[in-house]
C-alpha cells in the first residue's frame, strides 16, 4: 500500500469516527431510536479496500442505554465485488450480549454467524458464551511458516469453515472464574479470491493443514478480571491461561496436539481519566510439530495483533506479542440519548514467532508503530479505525471493539 494511498484511508477513518457520532440530515430521532447514514470506508493488507454505506438503526432504553443496533451495510470491495451485510447486536442488560451477522459477496464469499454471551447467570454464579457459524474468506494469505517467511512466498485461498462452540465458566470470585469450552472446526482450504497470487495449496503442498482438517478440542481456562467494563473499559487487569487439548479427526492429517496460552492486560488511567495507558502482553504454544494444520498453529498479524501486517502473517509453534497504547481522550458528544466520546491511540506492537524457546527467542521480532482513532459509546459500542506500519508497507484496520 502506497504512502498516499493509506494516508487517504487514514483520513477517511477520521471522517467516519467523527460521522458515526454526529448527527446527520438524514438521522431521524425519535423517542427511544434514530438511524443515520455513515460512509464505509476501510482497508486492510488482505481484504484490500472496501467502499460503501452503512446505515445503523440505534435504539436506546429509557435509561439512555443503547440496547439494540441493527445495521444494514452495502460496500464495494475491489477484490470480490459487492458485498450486502446485515448486523444486529443485543444488549438487554448488562453482561448480556447477542450477535447475528448475515453477509452474501458477489464472488465467493458467504457469511452466518450468531454468537451468545452472559456473564451473569444464576444470580452472578455461572457464565455461558455459545457460537456457531458459516464462512468462506477468500482473500486468506498463508506466506510460509517461521519468523522469516517472505513477503515473495505470499499465496492466497479461501478460508471455508463451518464452527460451533459452547462456554461454561463457574466464578471462584469477584471476577474471576474457571472455564470450560468444547469447540468444533471443520476447515477446507479453497481456491482463492485474489487471482493475481498463487493458490496455497499448490505451492505448499507439503505442509500440513492445506488439504483441509475436522478439528475438535477441549479447553479449560482460568480468568481473573478486575476491570469496569468487558468491552469498553478504562481502568483495571486482565488475566487469563488456559490449556487445550485438541484432534485433527481428518483421515489423512489425523494427530493430537495440544495448545498452551497466557495472556495479561492493565490499563492505567492518569487522575484526569483522560489518558489512560494500555499493556498487553501474550504468548501462545502449539505443541505437535509440523504436524499441526497450519491454522491450528500459533499466528500473528491483524486487527487484533500485529497491526502493521495482515492475519495470519506469521505461523509458527510458538507466538509472543507485547502491545502498548497511550489512549488520549479528544471530546465527549450528547448524541441520540447517550454519551460519545472521541479518543485517539498511538500504539507500539512488538512481537514474533518462533519453532523454539532456544536462543533465537531474542531474534527476529517485528515492530509496528501506528496511530488509532476511537469513537466510543459506552458502555456497549466501539468504533476504530487503526494504521500501521511494518516491514511490509502500511496497513488500516477498522473494527467495532478494542483490540485488545
Amino acid at each position: 500500500m502506497s504512502f498516499r494511498h493509506s494516508v487517504f484511508l487514514t483520513g477517511a477513518g477520521i471522517f467516519i469516527c467523527v460521522l458515526a457520532l454526529t448527527p446527520l440530515a438524514t438521522a431521524q430521532p425519535a423517542s427511544d431510536w434514530s438511524y443515520f447514514l455513515i460512509p464505509a470506508v476501510s482497508s486492510s493488507k488482505n481484504d484490500g479496500v472496501d467502499v460503501g454505506l452503512i446505515a445503523p438503526f440505534i435504539f436506546n432504553d429509557t435509561d439512555g442505554r443503547i440496547n439494540k443496533i441493527i445495521a444494514p451495510m452495502y460496500v464495494h470491495n475491489e477484490f470480490l465485488g459487492s458485498r450486502e451485510t446485515l448486523n444486529f447486536f443485543m444488549y438487554p442488560k448488562r453482561g448480556v450480549e447477542m450477535t447475528l451477522l448475515a453477509s452474501y459477496t458477489d464472488k465467493i464469499e458467504r457469511k452466518f454467524v450468531g454468537n451468545y454471551r452472559n456473564l451473569y447467570l444464576a444470580q452472578g454464579r455461572y457464565s455461558l458464551e455459545a457460537g456457531a457459524g458459516f464462512f468462506k474468506n477468500a482473500t486468506a494469505r498463508f506466506f510460509g511458516v517461521g519468523p522469516t517467511a517472505p513477503q515473495a512466498s505470499e499465496t492466497n485461498y479461501t478460508d471455508r469453515e463451518l464452527y460451533g462452540y459452547v462456554t461454561g465458566g463457574i466464578y471462584l470470585g469477584p471476577g474471576t472464574r474457571v472455564i470450560l469450552t468444547e469447540r468444533l472446526r471443520n476447515v477446507e482450504i479453497q481456491r482463492g479470491g485474489i487471482t493475481s497470487l498463487p493458490f496455497t495449496r499448490e505451492l505448499f503442498p507439503s505442509v500440513r493443514g492445506t488439504g483441509g482438517a475436522t478439528i475438535s478440542s477441549h479447553r479449560v481456562a482460568l480468568l481473573s478480571d478486575t476491570r469496569d467494563d468487558t468491552v469498553s473499559p478504562t481502568i483495571g487487569s486482565y488475566f487469563s491461561g488456559y490449556a487445550e487439548l485438541a484432534q485433527s479427526l481428518t483421515a489423512d492429517s489425523a494427530t493430537a496436539f495440544s495448545k498452551y496460552g497466557v495472556e495479561y492486560r492493565k490499563l492505567i488511567p492518569d487522575q484526569t481519566k483522560r489518558y489512560t495507558f494500555a499493556f498487553r502482553g501474550k504468548f501462545e504454544a502449539t505443541l505437535g510439530g509440523d504436524e499441526v494444520p497450519f491454522f491450528e498453529r500459533s499466528m500473528l498479524g491483524g486487527q487484533n495483533s500485529l497491526r502493521g501486517f495482515g492475519i495470519g502473517r506469521f505461523v509458527d509453534n510458538y507466538s509472543l506479542l507485547f502491545s502498548l497504547e497511550e489512549r488520549i481522550q479528544l471530546f465527549h458528544l450528547r448524541l441520540f440519548g447517550t454519551i460519545a466520546e472521541i479518543e485517539t491511540a498511538p500504539f507500539l506492537d512488538v512481537g514474533k514467532v518462533m519453532s523454539d524457546l532456544g536462543n533465537r527467542i531474542l531474534t527476529h521480532y517485528e515492530f509496528n508503530p501506528g496511530i488509532g482513532f476511537r469513537a466510543i459509546a459506552r458502555p456497549n459500542v466501539v468504533g476504530r479505525v487503526d494504521v500501521a506500519t511494518s516491514k511490509d508497507g502500511n496497513a488500516v484496520f477498522a473494527g467495532l471493539d478494542f483490540p485488545f
